[in-house]
Order: C-alpha cells, then sequence, then structure tokens
C-alpha cells in the first residue's frame, strides 16, 4: 500500500500546504492518487509511488518549489495509462500550464508505426515542447532517473533498451543543461545496466585514482597553500564519472577515454570574482599550468551560463584539471538553469533563447533517428572558441566549421553563407575553425546549396537542422515535379480529359487521402508514396453516365511513365551500387523514394529481387541530352582491375575538351589494382561520351558534386589533364 498521508507529511515539510499558491500542487496529489488506484508497477509497488518519486526527485534533489511544474510530475502519466481521462480535464482542473507540461510529457501512440519511428517521434515531440516550457525536459529526466534506479524490475531487454535510449538522449541533454548531478547519475545507472563488468571495473578503478598518494598529495598542498592567503578555501576532488569512460560511437566503455581522470574544484569563501583570479595566480605558482590550457569561462561565460576558471596542470606524469569558483559559480556549475528557476526568477532572455533555440533544434530535426540523437550528443560539450568581428566570443562543438558560425549567428547569414574571412584569410563555408579564429560571415544573395556531407560536416544542431530542413524542401520540390509528370503521363494514357484535376471530384479525393492541396498529392506519388493508379480510381466520378460508358478502363497498364532528368544534384540523385550505371546511359529506369531517385540499368538483376519492386513501380530515365548543365560536376570514379597503362589509351581517344583532374593507381586490400580518378562533365552528352567508352563491368561512380565540394578520399585534384 502507498502510505499517501505520510507522503504528503513528508512533502509540507519543503512546500508549506498551508499557502493558497501550492494547493494545486496537493489537489494533483489526491487526484492522481484516485486515478492510479490498482495499477501496480513491475516491482509490485502501487504505481502512484513512480509519480510521487518523480516529485520528490524535483523538491528534495533538485529544490524545486514551483507548485505548477510539481503538480505536472505528479500527473505526467495520467494521460497516457487512464484512458478516461484527457488533457481537456486536466486544463480544467489545474489549468493550462499543467496541461501544457502533462502533453509535453504524455507518449505519441501511433500504431502504424514501429516502435522505433514511434521512439523518434516522441522524442521530437518532447524537445519541441520543452522550447516552449523547459519544465517538460526537467520533469522527463527526473523520470528517467526513478525509472533507472527501479530498472532491475523489468526484463533484460527492456533494461537495455531503456539504458541505452539514456545515454543517447537523456544524460547528454542534461549534461548540456549543466545539470551535474543528474548527468553523472544517469550516465553511472544507464552505463552499469549496459556494460555490467566493464563499468565494474573502471568504478574501482575510479576510487582507486581517488584515493591514490598523487591525488591525496596534490589536495593536501592546495589547501595548504591557500590556508595562508585565503582561508576558508574548499578543495574539492572529484574523479570522472563512468560517463567520462563512455565512448558514444564506439558504444563502449573505454578506460582511455578521459582527458583526465579527476577534477579539482576550489570553492573560494566570497562572491568577488577578483579573487578568483587572484586564486589563479596561486594555482600557477604552486603547479605550472599546461601551455594554452587556461580558459576563462567568468569573462566569457559558456552558453549555458557556466562560469568558473580552468588551467589544467600535469603533475608525476599525469594532467589534472583545476577549477576556480566562487560560491555562486559552483551552484549553478551543479544544478544549471535550475538555480536561477530556484529562485523563482525567469531566465534571462538571453539564456532562455539559447537554450529555447537548441531544443527547437534537435526537436525540428527531421532526419533519420540515429542523426537527431547524434545533433543531442553533439550539443553535449563546446570545446572551440572563436571570435565575431566586434570581438563577441562564442563557443562551438570540437571540429565546427564556418558554416555552424554562421547559424550560430543568425539563420539567415547561414541561410546565405558562401564563406568567410577567418583571420583576414577568404575561406569555405566548410572551413573547420580553430580556437581564437576571428570569423567574419560572407553572403550571397543565392540561397546555399546544400546536400548530405553538409549536414554531416556540420556539428551544431542548429546548422544540422537547418540543413536538413532545405535538404528536405529541395527533395519536395523535385518530388512533386516528378509526381505531376507521372500523374499527367497516366491520365493521357487513360484517356481522361486534360483538366480532369480541376473538379470537384479532387477536393473530395484529396479529403479522403487527407491531403491539403494537389502540391501534397504530386509529392506523394513522386515519392512513391501513393500510387497513381488509386488516383485515377478516385478520379472516375469525374465523368457523367454517358460519358463513363464511352471511357476506356481503369485498370493498370504496365506501360511505364518517363521522367525526364536535365541535372544532376546529389542531394536527390543516385547510382545505384549493385549495377553501376552512369549518367548518360542508354536503358536507365529510376526508383523513387522520399529521399530522392536511385538509377539502375534496366536489366539489374537485384532490381526487382532484393528491391521488392512491382515492374510499374520503376520509371524509365530520359536525358535532356542537349541541355547543359547550369554547374559543371566532377565525378569521382574508381575502375576496377585496370592499370595505368591499359587505361590510358582509352582515355586518349575521348573525344572533346574533357577534363580528367587526376588520376591515381593504387592496390585493394586484396593487392588487385584499382584505377581511382576525377573527370570534370558539362551535360549529359559529355557524360556519355566519357563513360560509354571506359570499361562498364569494372566501373563505378564512388562520388559525384560541384567542383570545390567533392570529397578528397584518395586524390587532391588541383592539377588537370585535358584530352
Amino acid at each position: 500500500m502507498f502510505d499517501l498521508e505520510n507522503y504528503h507529511s513528508r512533502i509540507a515539510r519543503y512546500l508549506d500546504d498551508s499557502k493558497e499558491e501550492n494547493k494545486v500542487f496537493f489537489n494533483a496529489l489526491r487526484f492522481a492518487h484516485d486515478l492510479h488506484k490498482g495499477q501496480i508497477r513491475k516491482s509490485g509497488a502501487p504505481y502512484i509511488s513512480h509519480p510521487c518519486a518523480v516529485a520528490e526527485i524535483l523538491i528534495r534533489e533538485l529544490g524545486f518549489k514551483d507548485p505548477i511544474l510539481l503538480a505536472a510530475a505528479l500527473l505526467h502519466d495520467v494521460v497516457e495509462d487512464v484512458p478516461s481521462i484527457t488533457l481537456e480535464d486536466i486544463e480544467s482542473r489545474f489549468g493550462e500550464t499543467v496541461a501544457e507540461l502533462v502533453d509535453g510529457c504524455t507518449k505519441l501512440t501511433r500504431h502504424h508505426l514501429d516502435r522505433a519511428a514511434l521512439k523518434d517521434l516522441t522524442h521530437s515531440k518532447i524537445f519541441l515542447s520543452a522550447s516552449r516550457r523547459l519544465g517538460v525536459l526537467i520533469i522527463k529526466l527526473a523520470d528517467r532517473l526513478h525509472n533507472l534506479r527501479t530498472l532491475h524490475f523489468l526484463p533484460l531487454a527492456k533494461r537495455q533498451r531503456i539504458a541505452q535510449e539514456t545515454v543517447e538522449v537523456y544524460a547528454p541533454i542534461a549534461a548540456r543543461l549543466n545539470l551535474f548531478p543528474l548527468k553523472r547519475e544517469l550516465y553511472h545507472l544507464a552505463l552499469s545496466f549496459l556494460y555490467p563488468r566493464k563499468s565494474k571495473k573502471i568504478l574501482n578503478r575510479i576510487r582507486e585514482i581517488r584515493s591514490s598518494p598523487e591525488v591525496v598529495e596534490i589536495e593536501e598542498t592546495l589547501k595548504r597553500t591557500f590556508s595562508d592567503k585565503i582561508p576558508s578555501v574548499v578543495i574539492r576532488p572529484r574523479p570522472k564519472g563512468l560517463g567520462s569512460y563512455y565512448d558514444p560511437r564506439k558504444r563502449s566503455l573505454d578506460p582511455l577515454n578521459p582527458e583526465n581522470y579527476i577534477d579539482f574544484a576550489i570553492i573560494l569563501p566570497t562572491e568577488n570574482i577578483l579573487d578568483c583570479y587572484l586564486a589563479l595566480g596561486i594555482v600557477n605558482s604552486t603547479y605550472p599550468p599546461i601551455p594554452r590550457s587556461m580558459r576563462d569561462f567568468i569573462a566569457n561565460p559558456k552558453s549555458n551560463g557556466y562560469r568558473s576558471l580552468h588551467v589544467r596542470v600535469h603533475v608525476k606524469g599525469q594532467n589534472y584539471l583545476i577549477k576556480i569558483r566562487t560560491p555562486e559559480m559552483d551552484q549553478w556549475a551543479a544544478f544549471g538553469v535550475l538555480a536561477e528557476w530556484d529562485a523563482q526568477e525567469a531566465l534571462s532572455d538571453e539564456h532562455w533563447h539559447e537554450v529555447s533555440e537548441l531544443l527547437r533544434s534537435i526537436g525540428e530535426y527531421g532526419g533519420a533517428a540515429t542523426q537527431r540523437k547524434a545533433l543531442i550528443r553533439l550539443s553535449e560539450t563546446e570545446d572551440t572558441f572563436v571570435y565575431s568581428p566586434n570581438g563577441d566570443i562564442f563557443y562551438l562543438p570540437r571540429n565546427s566549421v564556418v558554416l555552424d558560425f554562421a547559424y550560430k549567428i543568425h539563420s539567415e547569414l547561414g541561410d546565405f553563407c558562401e564563406g568567410a574571412l577567418i583571420n583576414n584569410d577568404w575561406a569555405p563555408p566548410t572551413r573547420r575553425l580553430q580556437d581564437g579564429d576571428t570569423v567574419e560571415i560572407l553572403t550571397s544573395p543565392d540561397p546555399l546549396d546544400v546536400d548530405p556531407d553538409l549536414e554531416e560536416l556540420c556539428k551544431t544542431p542548429k546548422a544540422r537542422t537547418a540543413i536538413n530542413r532545405h535538404l528536405q524542401q529541395k527533395r519536395s520540390h523535385y518530388a512533386e515535379e516528378i509526381g505531376r509528370q507521372i500523374l499527367e503521363q497516366e491520365i493521357e494514357r487513360h484517356g481522361l480529359a486534360s483538366d480532369v484535376l480541376l473538379g470537384e471530384s479532387t477536393r473530395l479525393m484529396l479529403e479522403i487521402l487527407n491531403l491539403k492541396d494537389l502540391s501534397e498529392l504530386f509529392i506523394r506519388i513522386g515519392q512513391d508514396l501513393i500510387d497513381p493508379h488509386l488516383i485515377l480510381y478516385y478520379l472516375e466520378s469525374v465523368s457523367s453516365n454517358t460519358e463513363r460508358e464511352k471511357q476506356p478502363s481503369l485498370e493498370p497498364i504496365l506501360e511505364r511513365n518517363t521522367i525526364s532528368i536535365c541535372e544532376l544534384d546529389k542531394a536527390i540523385h543516385k547510382f545505384a551500387r549493385c549495377c553501376n550505371p552512369y549518367p548518360g546511359q542508354e536503358d536507365i529506369v529510376a526508383t523513387l523514394s522520399e529521399r530522392g531517385i536511385t538509377f539502375h540499368h534496366r536489366d539489374c538483376q537485384d532490381l526487382l529481387v532484393r528491391h521488392d519492386l512491382r515492374p510499374q513501380q520503376l520509371v524509365d530515365v530520359q536525358w535532356c541530352a542537349q541541355k547543359a548543365w547550369r554547374y559543371p560536376l566532377v565525378f569521382q570514379i574508381q575502375v576496377l582491375h585496370e592499370t595505368m597503362s591499359s587505361l590510358l589509351p582509352i582515355l586518349s581517344r575521348i573525344k572533346g575538351e574533357i577534363q580528367v583532374q587526376k588520376i591515381e593507381h593504387i592496390l585493394d586490400k586484396h593487392d588487385q589494382p584499382v584505377i581511382l580518378m576525377n573527370v570534370k562533365l558539362r551535360d549529359f552528352k559529355e557524360a556519355h561520351d566519357f563513360f560509354m567508352n571506359l570499361p562498364a563491368q569494372h566501373l563505378s561512380i564512388e562520388y559525384y558534386g560541384r567542383e570545390g565540394g567533392l570529397r578528397k578520399r584518395h586524390l587532391q585534384h588541383n592539377e588537370s589533364t585535358v584530352f
């Protein structure tokens, strides 16, 4: 049984139940208790114990006194677990804010989606809701913490799934919000479940490091040194937690992962910032700092509000990080945004904008679920600092590029970025930034040409989300064009009137299919999400009875539709690796998807077998052979089982001014000869003339794109040979 009165009394020590503003919490407590009556957790405990534990974590461990947020914490599972209760019921009883917080915490339930897709949509919803009301994320973090503390009651597979989600989603975002105790315990519990043996070994090592003679000696030396100069200083050694040993890319615990194994926090007995710099001088005179390792996060706070002086020292073969801060800075380092929230003050406009924009970028991301998790991971740390021309400092994730900085300043700067002046030297949008760079963004009247590689190069959630959004828009516009071509061909082939889409039945059809307009219909057809033959049956009603008697049968005709390809865009057009077609080649067909078009040779053996496609799902490709591309393209080509001596005579016979920019001969892992080359082409005719001379059975297109944007794998195309 759950002792409601005992819980009420316990919470009343922190939240005065006689105050009018706190009654919303205690009313929510009774309401949740009644609704969850009879529900049992896997542990056998009454279900009400879980939301009550979540609220208690917020109150006792994180210091929350906000009765609205705490009431929402009590009710966060009600709509999800009690079918008779709706958000409208919550709003009528407890107000709009509580209802919005509960809604943000409620999982999505769409039965037609698989578990992974549904989970990703739920994450998107949580981050979007938290970008408007941060309390949603605070409740979810406390909810996850309590679930981890009771995770041992669940089956092994579910334990693993929840723990993995924690290290990929919840722990990194807790780190980004600077909720240190929460982040540390989330990582600790989740990684202990994921890697029980290895985590036990590392935890033993962490205890050994903390009690090692070297650490004790440094601690005593600092205490002794400061006792004469700044009395009452607190020296707090803190070993790195399990999260610092986790490598998210390899999904493993690595004993060598941390840069240093223990930090020393020096907490001054005063709020005088100048004393921090005095303490830095004391530390530096005791332990000479590692060159260029000092970071001043007091003069230049991190975007999450964190302030401290950092300096790294090297003592007896090991590196140590020393952090110097005032009590107020220490409070912020532990509780981040909660430090301001606890003071019942709104977050500063600048700080809230930063947090809100980050959460919105993660929530709005339209790519794969794995990439959304990568955004969360990238947001965890800010390791590179750069300056604007005005001298303002900006912190970015390690390996950020010019485009990351452009989007950090303003979305429009990113959308029209054509490069930057880095320390007064021109650099492209993909140039990696270094500590201390001064960056001035240069813009173009034309929007940035985006491609999937650009998204991968960027390291900030805002830049990746913006590029992915532009990619989706580009693909949607192209799918609309392709879908229009296909449906118009089907209408003509079946003898329907050319203006059939203008009739009343079109509006009814769109309602039935839950589409807002014809543009959306064309997009769905162009992405192979709607069969055009289905549309023809809906349109049959446009004819009168007399006309219908004369109308040809609407039975599917197996004749393939044709699409015209006049330009190539690597964000949309892909060349299949199973049959290695090339641009301009005859007898090419294409498959359609939400990510664009994939070209295959008509005789590709894998096409119908592996991809499980019906013949009518393929479209014939017609190249615009007489039209020059808007931009010349550079193709990176691989030719197997050929040597330089066998290939050069073939290249010498190619007509026209085709530029082969670089040729390289290498051996593959089986010591077989491979030729790699870059060739610059200007239209489909030129592409056809070039590729048809090469041995097609050994040829593959590794990559293509505009000149200057080509990925440099094996080749550095700074020379060219014209054939």
